[in-house]
């Protein structure tokens, strides 16, 4: 049994409670076990965390990553790399997830059950992992990478998407990623940024489509989310019974308002527009990526804002590419803009847990819960961009084992 005591501390504990100037927490082995405020108890034997002038929180949580996209040129990702290559790199990301703090993470569309098996193994280093494999997508639809002047068929390389069309070609693509033991489906929607062929604003896939999908997925248990930009492709996917909004730029406040009514989460994923607009060109990535990137940038903190009013779940997601992978923690700092610091970081820790309906192991520092927890020099509440430096996040404890200990 391993018991450490962390003492001297500002809680954040992130279930909406204000922070706690002088507390102390105890875990033993993966569980926290008690939690105070003052002179913290004598425990013999306890490994012991002075947190003076820091922060002790749940470990963040990033519900819109992708493990395989590594590269900032994703249209030719596939061509370049022998497929071994893809899960070097894919391997390196999900290590780098885990330094920034995020304990958790919710895979958008890539990574298959293996990885997140990998991780429970304690085979790799890396966040505890949700996954949905392969993502859906019609042809010429946003995971369709071909350039609209090619005539072969679409890529193959060990994370491509699954391009199928009609009820019965969606159905059993959703059923082929249960097979293979997911824990929820992807749909795109709409159209993109790192696709050639289409625009973000505008829809992909019919409402039946969508449905069969949202069928396959609740005959399972499970959820699906929906990469979209527009309003219409929104409403659809709300229509569809759609559970969880990726992305979702163009929200004005009669969608945001519709969305509430049926239930749907909506995850804004601000980090991949801020940051490949402003290094894109020195990135390479190509002209019709960043210019749809500028594009869609520009509504982005007015659709959270959107969102908030009308009193959307909103969780937190980085959705970053290549360079941009090793910056996810700047979506805390991004958001506080609009949200303010403390939502922020509750949005990426208590929200995210309920959205991946984790919320009864992780996300906020209660007795009982697994012991996610990260410790950051000064106070984030404060100044949320100082979770963004890395050297500022001093101790991450994932499942009650320290990770990274730089104290």
């Amino acid at each position: 049994m391993v018991i450490k005591l962390f003492y001297n501390a500002q809680i954040f504990d992130c279930t909406g409670n204000e922070p706690c100037d002088n507390g102390w927490l105890v875990t033993e082995d993966e569980t926290i076990k008690e939690i105070g405020e003052g002179t913290a108890p004598a425990f013999s034997g306890a490994e012991k965390v002075d947190c003076r002038g820091m922060t002790l929180m749940p470990g963040l949580i990033d519900a819109h990553i992708h493990l395989s996209l590594f590269d900032n040129d994703l249209g030719n990702l596939h061509r370049r790399d022998y497929p071994a290559m893809h899960y070097v790199k894919a391997l390196r990301v999900l290590k780098d997830t885990l330094d920034q703090g995020f304990t958790t993470a919710r895979d958008a569309g890539g990574a298959d059950a293996g990885f997140r098996v990998a991780v429970e193994q304690k085979l790799v280093p890396g966040p505890r992992l949700t996954v949905c494999g392969k993502s859906i997508s019609m042809t010429g639809g946003h995971a369709d990478m071909r350039y609209s002047t090619e005539l072969s068929a679409p890529a193959i390389s060990p994370f491509s998407a699954v391009i199928a069309d009609g009820v019965a070609e969606v159905q059993r693509a959703a059923r082929e990623q249960l097979r293979q033991g997911v824990d929820h489906l992807k749909i795109m929607a709409g159209g993109g940024c790192a696709s050639q062929a289409d625009e973000p604003d505008t829809t992909q896939y019919t409402i039946d489509e969508m449905k069969a999908v949202v069928h396959e997925a609740a005959a399972a248990n499970k959820k699906v989310l929906a990469h979209c930009y527009s309003n219409n492709s929104m409403k659809m996917c709300a229509d569809a019974g759609v559970y969880s909004i990726e992305h979702g730029n163009y929200l004005n406040e009669e969608t945001a308002r519709y969305l509430k009514e049926r239930g749907c989460w909506l995850v804004p994923t601000l980090t991949t527009y801020f940051y490949m607009s402003e290094h894109g060109e020195e990135l390479g990535i190509p002209a019709y990526f960043l210019r749809k990137m500028k594009m869609v940038r520009e509504n982005a903190l007015e659709a959270v804002q959107h969102a908030i009013n009308a009193g959307l779940d909103i969780g937190s997601g980085s959705d970053v590419v290549g360079d941009g992978q090793y910056h996810k923690n700047m979506e805390i700092g991004l958001k506080a803009k609009v949200m303010g610091a403390k939502a922020a970081i509750i949005s990426a820790t208590r929200e995210n847990a309920r959205l991946m309906k984790l919320d009864k192991k992780i996300g906020t520092l209660e007795v009982g819960k697994e012991a996610d927890l990260i410790l950051v020099a000064g106070n984030p509440l404060k100044n949320a961009e100082s979770i963004t430096v890395r050297d500022n996040i001093k101790l991450i404890i994932q499942k009650g084992s320290t990770y990274k200990n730089i104290l």
